[in-house]
């Protein structure tokens, strides 16, 4: 097993589409173990869609966020070589066709977790982009937190 490392941001005033997180590998590929949606001001019923996507080549960061750092999961791990955006409403691009790997909604209130078994588990490739997008805005501005958790591989 590689090295297990989290990605996130907390409280952040969303109301449109975005990326909210994602994750460049650079010269490692990394495993999807979870993503993680929540928000703490809406309290009637609202389902946006959202994705997670492979750019797989010459991606191109959006901007428009925050580059947060990723933790380790065991306090004794070194630093992880993947890198991150958070929010970036000018979203990611890539020179190869976007695969969409997960397509879903989730209901505000109730939040989102995607948790597959270990052999339905996404890898993104070294040099690739892994994206946890917001796909259709909010009818409001909702104050969101999201968390992925990744493995570098190899």
């Amino acid at each position: 097993m590689g090295r297990v490392y989290t990605v996130n941001f907390a409280s952040v005033a969303v109301s449109t589409a975005q990326d909210l997180i994602t994750i460049f590998t650079g010269a490692k590929a990394v495993r999807l173990h979870s993503a993680v949606i929540g928000q703490t001001t809406a309290a009637t019923v609202g389902n946006l869609a959202i994705s997670i996507k492979r750019l797989p080549a010459t991606v191109t960061p959006g901007s428009g966020g925050t580059t947060p750092t990723p933790q380790p999961v065991s306090p004794n791990d070194t630093a992880a070589t993947i890198t991150a955006h958070a929010n970036d409403t000018t979203r990611s691009t890539t020179g190869g066709t976007a695969a969409v790997m997960v397509a879903d909604v989730f209901n505000v209130i109730n939040g989102y977790l995607y948790l597959p078994p270990d052999e339905d588990r996404i890898v993104v490739g070294p040099s690739q982009a892994l994206v946890l997008s917001l796909d259709t805005a909010p009818g409001s501005s909702e104050t969101m937190s999201a968390t992925i958790t990744v493995e570098e591989l190899f």
